[in-house]
């Protein structure tokens, strides 16, 4: 089995090429290798392999840089991707491309299912739905996952950022009616193989939601890593995230969804697997992160 994992340097391509090279013929490419928003970057890239999967976890995700950047955030995130689903196609290669929760506006008071309509509210949404279209156009083989709130122990995300600031900050504050489920990424990875049928088996196709269990708020997710950061002896000046509003943050140029939470029945229902609690999953990233090792090492 060879498997092509486009966009290898980032938080969940990183974790792919790290697990899935111990068992199979990994080609991990990274932006050096391929350009996602250069036709002619992925033609020669691509067009010498042979491979029988490509995982596509590249992206432009800078949310407020592709507001005011459209073109640039199709070409990466929607006519790159289509055109990487063409080439496959003629090679014989399932497609897989990684999404995001902000392909929904956030107005849903539950759970999204993936049949639910998906309306972007940035421009950021839009170029990801577009490659969704693009890639599940190009075959109706191919396989599109959703995902939000990723976070993994490869590269800082979050969790350090609010611990950063806590350290610094003793007032603290985080919308409290944003939502979603903090997800690890390397548990994307372990719920992605079933689905690409790597251990045998046809692999999906169509949409899935893959998220860890449970969802909180922004405000509830901070409060969470810095009371974990305290219970694992971090000397912080911040100790409580207060509520504020997705208004008051003034960095913020595009809109975002206020729900994001995705419903993940669907992958149970194919795969017996249930998504573990979001709560374990970072604990298990605090008990791995160098965060504390550093901080044990000045002891």
């Amino acid at each position: 089995m060879r498997v092509v994992i486009i966009g290898s340097a980032g938080r969940l391509g990183s974790a792919l090429a790290e697990s899935y090279s111990r068992d199979f013929d990994v080609i991990a490419l990274g932006r050096h290798e391929l350009d996602l928003a250069c036709p002619d970057s992925i033609r020669r890239a691509l067009s010498p392999l042979e491979y029988d999967r490509v995982i596509i976890p590249g992206a432009l995700t800078l949310v407020d840089y592709c507001e005011t950047h459209q073109a640039e955030a199709f070409a990466a995130n929607a006519e790159g991707p289509g055109l990487i689903a063409e080439i496959s196609r003629e090679k014989g290669a399932h497609v897989t491309y990684v999404s995001t929760d902000f392909v929904f506006d956030g107005s849903s008071p539950v759970p999204y299912e993936e049949s639910q309509p998906a309306l972007p509210l940035s421009v950021y949404g839009h170029s990801k739905k577009k490659g969704e279209d693009l890639v599940l156009d190009a075959s109706d083989l191919n396989l599109v996952v959703r995902v939000s709130w990723l976070y993994s122990g490869g590269k800082p995300a979050f969790p350090e950022w609010i611990i950063g600031q806590a350290k610094e900050n003793e007032k603290l504050a985080l919308p409290g009616a944003k939502i979603a489920s903090p997800t690890r990424a390397g548990d994307v990875v372990g719920y992605l193989r079933p689905l690409l049928g790597l251990n045998g088996g046809t692999p999906a196709s169509g949409i899935f939601h893959l998220a860890d269990s449970g969802h909180c708020s922004w405000q509830e997710w901070g409060q969470f890593c810095v009371d974990e950061a305290l219970a694992r002896g971090l000397v912080l000046k911040g100790h409580k995230v207060e509520a504020n509003r997705l208004e008051d943050i003034k960095a913020f140029t595009a809109p975002r969804p206020l729900n994001s939470v995705l419903d993940t029945r669907k992958f149970t229902a194919h795969t017996g697997i249930t998504p573990r609690p979001w709560q374990e999953a970072m604990r298990e990233h605090f008990s791995n992160s160098p965060l504390f090792r550093a901080e044990e090492s000045l002891v």
